[in-house]
């Protein structure tokens, strides 16, 4: 509101009153907010109190909440666990009263999930780093692959022009497959599909002792070649084996992914920065890399073979 129009209506006495009504039912709102948290949290430490009060039998404690404190169990349980939060987690009196009970609690269990995954990923890097020594050759909680598939056109005589074996040495699906994959017992693979050799590359992934989990979709700047529809988009599969934590809740990048095609086969940058912060600890290995990365292990007909992390 402009300083005009605020003198204009100064001037009123009913719209001061109203004002004034506005002020006073706020600051009602907010201590009522802030009373109700804190009671929410009192009535939480009574309820751990009372569980650690033996008199109550274990399989009587929810009719002894229900039938004497007078609680819905679910709510005596949101009390509990607002408690201890607030006394060990360090949610506050203000964090309930602004998110509300529920609000406060989720964005809690979130943190929770978000602080169990980083310990999760810490521990893929122990154990990868420990079955290397064990094994004393490289080991890799993480590898990013991006195969040179090798597509048979209609025909080799007239559908040539514009395959990959022009730009750079392609593999069979034969020769993909024997590959001896470095990868840990617990280990993530990222590995790039074109639309028309998605089967193949399932079959390399199951090849390589890894179960396809999910994949993301590169959306490209512009359209390219193909039979059925003219290609506009690549495939980043996923797959694990062992145990390899997910993306905690919240931390997930959304499934299409918009980047700009650069030179033939090149994938962006993105990609790669997005693996780092899934997995920043693990030890990684781009295969079929182009160039040396900074933070990983590379391996590919244009990168130094097998150039250590920096």
């Amino acid at each position: 509101m402009s300083a005009a129009l605020i003198a204009d209506t100064s001037g009123s006495n009913r719209l001061a009153v109203l004002a004034s009504e506005i002020r006073e039912a706020h600051d009602d709102v907010s201590r009522a907010s802030d009373y109700s948290a804190e009671r929410a949290v009192d009535a939480g430490r009574a309820l751990v109190e009372a569980w650690s009060d033996e008199t109550i039998p274990r399989g009587q404690w929810r009719a002894w909440v229900e039938g004497v404190a007078g609680l819905p169990w679910s709510t005596a349980k949101r009390y509990k666990s607002l408690y201890i939060a607030v006394s060990t987690q360090g949610l506050t009196i203000a964090d309930i009263a602004k998110a509300g009970q529920i609000g406060a609690l989720k964005a809690v269990k979130t943190a929770e999930k978000g602080t169990r995954r980083a310990e999760r990923e810490a521990e893929l890097a122990e154990r990868t780093l420990e079955a290397a020594r064990a094994l004393g050759s490289a080991r890799y909680g993480v590898i990013y692959a991006d195969p040179p598939w090798r597509f048979e056109p209609y025909s080799r005589e007239t559908g040539m022009d514009r395959a990959a074996d022009n730009h750079y040495p392609t593999m069979t699906i034969e020769a993909l497959r024997a590959l001896d994959v470095p990868a840990a017992d617990d280990c993530v693979l990222f590995m790039w599909a074109t639309v028309p050799m998605l089967p193949e590359a399932l079959a390399v992934m199951d090849a390589w002792g890894f179960s396809y989990r999910s994949h993301c979709v590169w959306l490209k700047d512009r359209f390219g070649t193909g039979y059925w529809f003219r290609n506009q988009h690549e495939l980043l599969l996923v797959g694990t084996r062992g145990d390899v934590p997910a993306p905690a809740p919240g931390e997930q990048y959304a499934s299409v992914i918009e980047a700009e095609l650069g030179p033939h086969s090149a994938k962006p940058g993105h990609f790669a920065e997005m693996i780092e912060e899934l997995f920043p600890t693990a030890p990684r290995l781009e295969m079929f890399a182009r160039a040396p990365r900074l933070g990983w292990d590379v391996w590919g007909n244009e990168a130094c073979p097998m150039a250590h992390r920096a």
